[in-house]
């Protein structure tokens, strides 16, 4: 097996061992799902990157054993980084978004962002890589470590029918 392939699986188990994935196909669909407000834009800062969660309503649209969760309106979420050592390379992107929200009141939330599935599939890297990436397109990412903030909960406003 080419030593790089190697060294990917590797990288992407270890990734999957710290990073959250939840994949919605796993999940079982809401119809007519409550709706949550977000008042005002959420911000969370982790290392060099800052996360803005923007006002809007969000809808639950998936729930399993433990969680709702909330999807957002189009480019909800926007991702700004400025590396401490080369600030010139600062950058920032907005992706689909959603909140997971456990179903224990006591329990605190967290937002996730939406995988893209690029007009142009990623192809290229041999087989076995393009179908792992292919696998993720779509998945709810969790990009930071905290995915138990009372701070964001309390900051969702069920929207009474």
């Amino acid at each position: 097996m080419n030593r790089s392939v190697v060294v990917f699986l590797l990288a992407s188990f270890s990734a999957a061992a710290v990073a959250k994935h939840v994949y919605p196909k796993y999940l079982e669909p809401v119809e007519d799902g409550a709706t949550y407000e977000l008042a005002e834009d959420y911000v969370f800062k982790e290392k060099a990157a800052t996360f803005t969660l923007f006002e809007g309503s969000y809808v639950v649209k998936f729930e399993d054993s433990k969680a709702v969760y909330l999807i957002g309106g189009s480019q909800c979420l926007e991702m700004s980084v400025v590396p401490p050592k080369n600030p010139d390379a600062a950058w920032a992107d907005k992706w689909d978004c959603g909140v997971f929200l456990p179903k224990d009141p006591e329990k605190g939330a967290a937002f996730f962002m939406i995988r893209r599935t690029p007009g142009q599939p990623h192809s290229g890297n041999g087989w076995l890589i393009d179908e792992i990436i292919k696998a993720g397109y779509g998945s709810f990412d969790f990009p930071t470590s905290k995915h138990d903030d009372r701070s964001l909960r309390a900051q969702l406003v069920l929207i009474e029918p």
